[in-house]
């Protein structure tokens, strides 16, 4: 009993510092980027600069701190995290993207399982698609880390209740460094993910996932990315984000859809015009009931 005491003393101590970490070198992050590499926020009457690629700072910092428990799955932060580097400067093509993401599940596959080539190839899918979702859903301040740091409490909530403290240890270090840097990409953002960010949110769930058994409560998690994707294929078809056509931002101050691809925030803004923070706390309140919805699954199938 004392030592679990321990244990869990020691991760939140080592979680608070992850958190403080992320959110200084954030902070520190965009003095020295917000005349380098920088978008303007397109949903702002002030079309201000917004210093991009942060992702990096919760990337590396979690990286780093998890390679100390586990560095197969650190790696796989770092891996994503390079591509997702190359993605924001050069911009790799949809299938590309794809292709690059899923290769990381070759190498992982092969230290997490050995030459069970079922479990690689299930890896390497899930890496490349989940990566692949967590970096469509976007657009709007806080959308993104917020859907990312949902998924990441919920799926390290089905392992504790499992009994699984290894797993739950390594998904709260990642939520905390995310978590740091959700303080500043909320609205009003002060700096944006950039494809770093994202794209490493679903490459380490997803292996998380894969790895630790919970395939199924994982894909419960991730419904709202696939519902937002089924939207987007069936409209536009496989397509890059740049190309997307954005929302418009009216004189009343909220988001209005005008044609367009279709995808779960612009079929809900489709229904009701809202404002930039009111569709990314609808959005987040639709991620934590299918994260409800997961715990209660696991506990069903647990019975």
């Amino acid at each position: 009993m004392l030592e679990h005491c321990l244990n869990i003393y020691f991760l939140g101590v080592l979680c608070l510092l992850c958190f403080i970490c992320s959110y200084i070198f954030t902070r520190i992050y965009i003095s020295k980027m917000i005349n380098y590499k920088y978008g303007i926020d397109l949903h702002k009457r002030e079309k201000t600069k917004v210093p991009e690629m942060g992702g990096i700072v919760p990337v590396s910092l979690s990286a780093l701190i998890i390679s100390i428990f586990n560095p197969i799955i650190s790696s796989v932060l770092l891996m994503s995290g390079i591509i997702g580097i190359y993605d924001d400067l050069y911009k790799l093509s949809p299938y590309k993207k794809l292709i690059l993401l899923g290769l990381i599940g070759i190498p992982i596959g092969y230290l997490l399982f050995g030459f069970n080539i079922f479990k690689i190839i299930l890896l390497v899918l899930a890496i490349s698609i989940s990566s692949n979702l967590t970096n469509m859903l976007a657009g709007f301040n806080g959308l993104e880390i917020g859907l990312g740091v949902i998924s990441a409490f919920f799926l390290g909530i089905v392992l504790l209740l499992n009994g699984d403290y290894y797993g739950f240890e390594i998904v709260m270090i990642f939520l905390s460094s995310y978590f740091g840097f959700f303080i500043l990409n909320r609205y009003p953002a002060k700096i944006f993910p950039g494809d770093v960010g994202t794209l490493s949110i679903g490459a380490f769930l997803a292996t998380i996932a894969i790895w630790r058994n919970v395939i199924l409560e994982f894909i419960i998690i991730m419904l709202p990315y696939i519902i937002d994707a089924f939207l987007k294929y069936y409209s536009a078809g496989v397509t890059k984000r740049e190309n997307h056509t954005p929302t418009v931002l009216g004189e009343d101050g909220k988001l209005h859809v005008k044609g367009g691809y279709l995808s779960l925030p612009r079929i809900i803004l489709k229904k009701k015009p809202m404002k930039e923070y009111n569709i990314v706390i609808v959005l987040w309140s639709i991620s934590i009931f299918f994260g409800i919805l997961a715990v209660l699954f696991n506990r069903i199938i647990n019975y």
